[in-house]
């Protein structure tokens, strides 16, 4: 049998990697459980270096017995595992066991042959495990539904990938998992929590920072890697980060390529957003049967909306969409329709309820006037693209947009969940992320209102600006003037500072 070293020097790694798993080797020292955790964007080698790290951990403790944590099962085996199946295959010629020739190196969700060896503590249930000749068993443990089943759990190491959705109170249950079979094992690998990430955009993961702290201070129990686009260069196409920068933006450049993180704002209007709202089954989250609710905030350089279906008593942002330009021969809204309706083309139910931005009741600068003398609306120009489409339309925009300082109150009750009416808010964490960004990144003012700067800055992403945070305002206010009941023309007697 191979030791994790000799594995190890079979592929090349960048110095990250090398460092990342070095570190392990040789500084996670300690008695007792350690955490390894690796922050990694795009193309930066962080999914080779965790399953790369699988492998050795299976090489290190033959007849031990780990979990994957995640949120859901399925997010595993169908967003994770595949990457990994793909380096283990690539790189080093494993591959699925098969029943019928009886080739192969690994069984995935059932019973392994007879003739493998068995972990020291064999499960009960082998459908969620992925297993090796040599009694190594890495079972998946889903979090989301039932976290507290996996407190009777005792196992050998733990792998967790996407960490930045994986919740502070579950890490609690499953650092105590970690003591199975002390003093069978002598290698670091043993005990090992190893932890892998997608850079977080919000305050969902951000205990994974914690361990970068306790690097500090326990060096021989914690390790901390920040890994970038840019540290992977030698392993990428040569035009790879060139082709990033056209097509991310310059928020999402700086975090994913470059490494920047995203600081917290201290104060913010949305005081109560935080990682539950976006904590969402995606698989369900979205219903195509239902209608869509369209809320524009209307702006001459940037023009957003948030889309969002009523389901009970929840509120979904199903997605968020703006446009930075507009098309030959169309303004901002018509440009911006277009862009939803190519999001929405395979929504089944064609009915559409469009509201926002009391801006948007003003005639374009390109607008032409209607038979009965009336200029035609950016809320009309914005419908009729719809029409056009074949969708069904109810316009029913605000006439006065609110005051901030009420809007606050709202919108804290909201977040918070505690009106009584029991209406409350989620957002899609990948569609809807540029949505919640734009919510944790408005300041408040000391009069309890939106410091809207950002909006006039040039170096500032408009889509992360305050411009899609508003949308989310115009939709409350919209929803509890009657919603999809009012399909007249709904507003405030107040006026938006």
């Amino acid at each position: 049998m191979k030791s994790g070293a000799e594995l190890i020097q079979e592929v090349e790694v960048n110095d990250k990697q090398a460092d990342f798993i070095e570190g392990i080797f040789y500084g996670l020292t300690a008695e007792g459980t350690k955490t390894a955790t690796m922050i990694g964007g795009i193309g930066s080698g962080k999914s080779f270096a965790m399953a790369l790290l699988m492998l050795v951990s299976k090489e290190e403790l033959p007849r031990a017995k780990g979990q994957f944590a995640c949120a859901t099962k399925t997010q595993f085996q169908r967003s994770i595992f595949p990457g990994i199946k793909s380096v283990w295959s690539e790189f080093f010629g494993i591959r699925e066991y098969n029943f019928k020739t009886g080739q192969g190196d690994f069984v995935l969700w059932k019973k392994p042959p007879d003739d493998w060896e068995r972990p020291w503590q064999e499960p009960d249930n082998w459908e969620n495990c992925v297993s090796f000749p040599n009694g190594w068993v890495m079972e998946v443990c889903g979090y989301k539904m039932l976290a507290d089943l996996h407190r009777g759990r005792n196992d050998d190491f733990a792998f967790m990938d996407e960490g930045l959705i994986f919740k502070r109170e579950w890490l609690k249950i499953l650092e105590g998992r970690i003591r199975a079979n002390k003093g069978k094992f002598t290698s670091p690998m043993h005990w090992l929590i190893s932890v892998f990430s997608s850079p977080p955009y919000g305050s969902g993961g951000d205990w994974m920072f914690d361990t970068e702290d306790l690097a500090r201070e326990e060096p021989d129990r914690y390790l901390f890697m920040q890994i970038t686009t840019k540290d992977n260069l030698l392993f990428l196409p040569s035009n790879y980060v060139a082709n990033l920068k056209k097509k991310l933006t310059k928020l999402e450049y700086s975090v994913e390529v470059d490494g920047k993180r995203l600081s917290k704002m201290p104060k913010s209007f949305y005081s109560n957003l935080d990682d539950r709202h976006s904590d969402v089954d995606q698989e369900t989250f979205y219903d195509s049967n239902k209608p869509i609710v369209s809320v524009v905030d209307f702006n001459a350089h940037f023009t957003s909306c948030s889309l969002w279906q009523v389901n009970g008593k929840a509120n979904h942002c199903v997605k968020g969409v703006f446009v930075h330009e507009p098309e030959q021969d169309m303004d901002m809204s018509q440009t911006l329709a277009h862009e939803v309706v190519d999001r929405l083309q395979s929504h089944e139910n064609r009915t559409i309820y469009i509201t926002g931005d009391r801006n948007g009741l003003n005639a374009s600068a390109s607008s032409k006037k209607n038979n009965d003398g009336t200029w035609i609306t950016l809320f009309d120009e914005y419908a009729k693209v719809f029409e056009d489409a074949g969708w069904n339309v109810i316009l029913s925009p605000l006439t006065y947009n609110p005051l901030k300082d009420d809007i606050y109150k709202l919108m804290k009750d909201i977040l918070a969940e505690t009106r009584d009416d029991g209406i409350y808010a989620r957002f899609h964490p990948i569609e809807a992320k540029c949505v919640t960004i734009s919510m944790q990144r408005a300041p408040i003012t000391g009069e309890y209102k939106k410091d809207k700067s950002s909006e006039n800055k040039k170096d500032e992403d408009q889509e992360y600006a305050t411009h899609l945070s508003d949308t989310v305002d115009y939709y409350f206010a919209w929803l509890l003037l009657g919603g999809m009941m009012n399909t007249g023309d709904t507003g405030f007697d107040i006026e938006f500072h």
